[in-house]
């Protein structure tokens, strides 16, 4: 990055100001000496002239960064005025070295060349971006501007010059130099028409520059032609004045500090808004028109019939100039009443969809409000006037929706409002509770979005407190009902434990081992069925038991009951996580009591060791349950479509119950696979 300029902005019009007035003060200090003022005017413009130099190359470098074409402008200029440094040189050897009158002379060379080249630079530094309308009014401003001042500089500058005999090189010399002015005239007015940016503080300060060195060239012809010109006198100062102001052109241009024409702003706006350079054409008619007057009385006809055919030209192009405003006029009526036309559609529609939207928010059904950013509520339909006891005038912008949340709920409404803007973390359906008007409290369901593009939220309020007060009556009478369910299985599970201890009893009072056999696998099956009674109880679903915890304290029962050690016989639970209504519990529980039971009194005699293997998983849409030993197996003789033994056909009878398929392996060992759906519920008469 460039480094900034060692002197601010402010500093160098400070500066600049010192310069111009110390100059007037010292030329008037050395009016009486015309050698001393000649040398000191001569130097003092080579110097200020160099400084300035110094400043626009200081510029074109530091434009770099605006665009190859501004940078471009800038270098030419500096060549511009590399050129006029040049003349002056000129000038001040003639007028100092040979004291002689250097107009004309060969610096006059170097003046003439400054014209075109700074012209170039200017128009290359305007940015003429308009329509083609707009483009042709503006050309025809500039036309009806640049004749009239054209002829203006006829009247009372070219025809006396021209006219002036005594020495016609000075005189044609003097009117070239008139042309210049016009060529920075047109520049000029193209600066004034250009559009710019906000930092157009270099462009004002350039086109004051060039408007100070029109009009002190001006001033030099008019005193030319009277012969009233002093070398060096006060008339030297515009020269240095418009060079000055170009120098701190290019040094606000080289500068990254933006200086503030704050006055100049309210000039440049208050012409925007009164439109005066549409005026301007009118005004250099009427000027035209004086001309032409005053030259009637005073010129002969050649000079009297070319002003009047340039004021002639001025009316056609004024006439083309009024043509062109009153077809945009037309354009603009045209659009001003298709725009008219819209407004009313929109209006109607507004209208409209203000109807349908007060008749929705009306009658929904819900209550709804609109809540402002700082939490007041802004507006409330006739529902929500029902449900919070309050009328829409007490409501509406003077109360906030926290005084109605009940202290419970507060914190945690406030919660949400903060996460307002954050849908991710923001509930959009919530329940709270609400004290009306009356002071009831009121159990509400609130939808709450937020507004697209504003800080307000939009809530959608439905009563809920009958239907709060039947859900609580429900999940009263519901637990009351699950209290009385875990009841009847506790009390079940006590009657069966009774039963199975009168069995456990009458065994002690029986002799006949094969009747033992009998109570004691009739106690296992009634443990079987109160355990499933008793993981009901104590299970936080009545419906359905894990079979999990069912099976494994089931086979432990089992082992206890027959007094087998797990060292001889090794239990090999494979058990899914499964849970099963009661329907198809009790059987499943009987199926694995029977098969275990069986197992463990028949497989291994005579201590003989070996493993029983018991499973419960998920197969595809069914349940299949495998109990495999690895004893002495079933014997051959047994046939399964005729069985006598009471276990076997239990067995069978509890898989038909199940819609179950019993197949049976007997080799090696034992094995039973049961496949089965869970059964549905049946309800009973």
């Amino acid at each position: 990055m460039d480094n900034e300029p060692i002197i601010s902005v402010k500093n160098i019009f400070i500066l600049a100001f010192i310069t111009v007035i110390s100059f007037i003060f010292i030329s008037i200090l050395l009016r009486n000496d015309s050698v001393e003022r000649i040398f000191f005017v001569d130097i003092a413009s080579l110097v200020i002239d160099l400084l300035v130099i110094l400043t626009l190359f200081y510029a074109a470098k530091r434009s770099a960064s605006q665009g190859r074409r501004v940078q471009i402008a800038w270098i030419i200029m500096t060549v511009a005025f590399i050129v006029y440094v040049m003349g002056d040189i000129s000038w001040a050897i003639m007028e100092i070295g040979f004291h002689q009158n250097p107009f004309p002379s060969v610096a006059d060379v170097f003046y003439l060349i400054f014209y075109p080249i700074i012209a170039i630079s200017i128009y290359y530094l305007t940015r003429f971006s308009f329509t083609r309308t707009e483009k042709l009014k503006i050309f025809i401003d500039m036309g009806i501007i640049i004749i009239t001042l054209g002829l203006i500089f006829w009247t009372f500058l070219i025809i006396p010059t021209l006219n002036n005999q005594e020495n016609l090189f000075a005189a044609i010399v003097s009117v070239i130099y008139i042309v210049g002015d016009f060529l920075l005239l047109f520049v000029l007015l193209r600066l004034l028409y250009s559009k710019f940016d906000d930092n157009y503080g270099p462009i004002f300060l350039l086109g004051m520059g060039i408007l100070v060195l029109i009009c002190t060239d001006t001033i030099f012809a008019f005193q030319t032609l009277q012969e009233s010109y002093i070398t060096g006198g006060l008339l030297d100062t515009g020269w240095i004045l418009s060079f000055i102001l170009i120098g701190l052109a290019a040094y606000l241009q080289a500068s990254r500090e933006k200086f503030d024409f704050q006055r100049f702003f309210q000039i440049r706006i208050w012409l925007q808004r009164s439109n005066l350079t549409s005026y301007l054409p009118l005004i250099w008619v009427l000027i035209a028109f004086t001309l032409l007057i005053w030259a009637s009385d005073n010129f002969t006809d050649p000079n009297l019939e070319f002003i009047e055919l340039g004021v002639g030209f001025i009316i056609v192009l004024v006439i083309i100039r009024q043509v062109i405003t009153l077809n945009e006029n037309k354009i603009l009526i045209t659009a001003a009443e298709k725009e008219i036309n819209d407004r009313k559609i929109a209006e109607n529609a507004a209208r409209e969809s203000e109807i349908y939207y007060r008749t929705i928010f009306e009658n929904t059904g819900t209550a709804i409000i609109l809540i402002e950013e700082d939490m007041t509520i802004s507006r409330v339909n006739s529902e929500a006037e029902r449900i919070i006891g309050f009328s829409k005038e007490e409501i509406e912008g003077k109360k906030k929706w926290t005084e109605f949340v009940v202290k419970e709920d507060l914190k945690r409404l406030k919660g949400y409002y903060v996460l307002r803007n954050d849908p991710l973390a923001h509930p959009t359906e919530y329940e709270t509770k609400v004290r009306d008007k009356s002071g009831n409290i009121k159990d509400l369901l609130v939808t709450i979005v937020s507004i697209p593009g504003t800080q307000k939220q939009l809530a959608s309020i439905l009563d809920i407190t009958k239907r709060k007060m039947t859900d609580n009556k429900i999940k009263s009478s519901l637990k009351e009902k699950n209290t009385l369910l875990r009841e009847i299985h506790h009390r079940v599970k006590n009657n069966m434990q009774i039963i199975s201890s009168l069995l456990n009893l009458q065994k002690n009072y029986v002799e006949d081992k094969e009747a033992v056999n009998v109570l004691n696998e009739s106690q296992n099956r009634v443990k079987s069925m109160a355990m499933i009674h008793e993981k009901l109880y104590m299970s936080d679903d009545l419906a359905h038991i894990n079979f999990v915890d069912y099976i494994q304290s089931l086979v432990i029962n089992l082992f206890y009951s027959y007094n087998v050690e797990e060292t001889r016989i090794k239990p090999i639970l494979e058990i899914e996580n499964v849970s099963l209504n009661m329907e198809t519990a009790v059987p499943c529980g009987l199926i694995i009591s029977e098969l275990v039971s069986n197992t463990l009194k028949y497989a291994f005699p005579n201590e003989r060791k070996g493993e029983i293997y018991v499973s419960l998983k998920t197969v595809d849409d069914k349940y299949e349950i495998i109990i495999r030993d690895n004893g002495v197996g079933l014997p051959e003789d047994i046939d399964f479509n005729n069985l006598e033994t009471l276990g076997l056909l239990l067995i069978n009878n509890l898989t038909e119950q199940i819609d179950g398929e019993l197949t049976i392996n007997r080799s090696p060992g034992t094995e039973f696979k049961i496949k089965f759906k869970e059964l549905e519920y049946k309800e009973r008469i």
